[in-house]
């Protein structure tokens, strides 16, 4: 799997991922029926809390507990969060605390109503405070899981076409066999949906558990969407690119080799044609000697003649030509 591959699947999957933490707004459309205990959780008597103040106790929240893709499942976190919490006084209204949201911390019924009118101890506090962080760790933890699956799918579907065409072209250029390209493209594509899965998982963790993170990817995912719309086109005209430069060094190599080849042709048939040079030089200059010989007269001297010829010819791999009474032996030859 290339870089580019695992980079613009990691880009598509931040792009994708939402995070909308609750607003006032949110909670008096899609939970109106939270909108009181938020404004008037912990007082007594009054009109209650004004806008501002109430978005305070919606932020007093852990952040992960009331964040969503939307503002209709980030106000049902809410609700559910609040289903079993009181806001409860950390200086009580007998010892003169006020409902003011910096008094107030969302703790368990039960242990509020325990404590009564009495002052929330340090310790108290403490516990409240370290349960709000645990509860906005497992919250982020529980978003990333659900947002995983769908990253892995985005992952695999900016993975899977460019990793057909790659390995498709591959199988042409005479590389890998057709099976082998399917099974990368596997390979490919679930590495892909991989990285999706594991980028999702971690935006949506980060996002969810911090506020700002969330709104700077809100601000920024319009841009992530065109850098990895343009990274997938870049990515496309790259792989025709390498294939071109790829088909002309496949080619020019074979051009080399076919060189290589003809120049080796070459030399054999030069070392050959040197060889019969070196042979026709020695038979010339044997047909020299043997012409240049003596000649003795009679049958006797015509025959001994024949017999070194036929000698000679032999020693050349050449049969000679004639009787085979005359090359039996020289003891056939009769005596003058």
């Amino acid at each position: 799997m290339s870089d580019d591959s695992q980079r613009n699947s990691a880009t598509n999957a931040a792009a994708s991922t939402q995070v909308r933490h609750a607003l006032r707004d949110d909670i008096k459309q899609y939970t109106p029926e939270k909108l009181g205990h938020l404004k008037r959780g912990g007082i007594r008597s009054g009109l209650g809390r004004g806008d501002a103040q109430t978005q305070q106790m919606i932020d007093k929240i852990p952040p992960s507990q009331r964040a969503g893709v939307d503002g209709q499942s980030a106000a049902s976190k809410v609700k559910e969060y609040l289903a079993d919490k009181d806001a409860s006084h950390v200086t009580p209204h007998s010892k003169g605390g006020s409902s003011h949201p910096d008094n107030i911390k969302w703790e368990n019924k039960a242990a509020n109503r325990a404590r009564g009118d009495q002052q929330m101890t340090r310790q108290e506090q403490k516990r409240i405070d370290v349960k709000v962080k645990i509860d906005n760790l497992t919250g982020a933890l529980k978003s990333g899981l659900q947002a995983a699956p769908k990253g892995a799918v985005i992952g695999a579907i900016t993975t899977a076409p460019f990793s057909m065409l790659r390995n498709a072209l591959r199988v042409m250029r005479g590389e890998i066999s057709p099976q082998d390209a399917a099974m990368e493209t596997v390979k490919e594509t679930a590495i892909g949906g991989g990285v999706g899965a594991a980028t999702a998982f971690t935006v949506t963790a980060v996002a969810t558990a911090c506020p700002p993170v969330a709104l700077a990817l809100t601000a920024v995912s319009p841009v992530l969407l065109a850098v990895g719309g343009a990274g997938m086109v870049y990515e496309f005209f790259k792989i025709l690119d390498d294939h071109k430069n790829q088909t002309k060094e496949y080619y020019k190599s074979l051009t080399q080799r076919d060189l290589n080849y003809l120049k080796e042709v070459e030399n054999e048939l030069l070392y050959e044609h040197t060889k019969n040079l070196a042979f026709l030089d020695n038979a010339q200059a044997l047909n020299t000697e043997i012409s240049n010989r003596p000649i003795e007269t009679g049958v006797e001297g015509a025959l001994k003649r024949y017999l070194e010829s036929a000698a000679i010819a032999k020693s050349l791999g050449v049969s000679p030509v004639g009787s085979k009474a005359l090359l039996g032996s020289q003891d056939s030859i009769p005596s003058a």
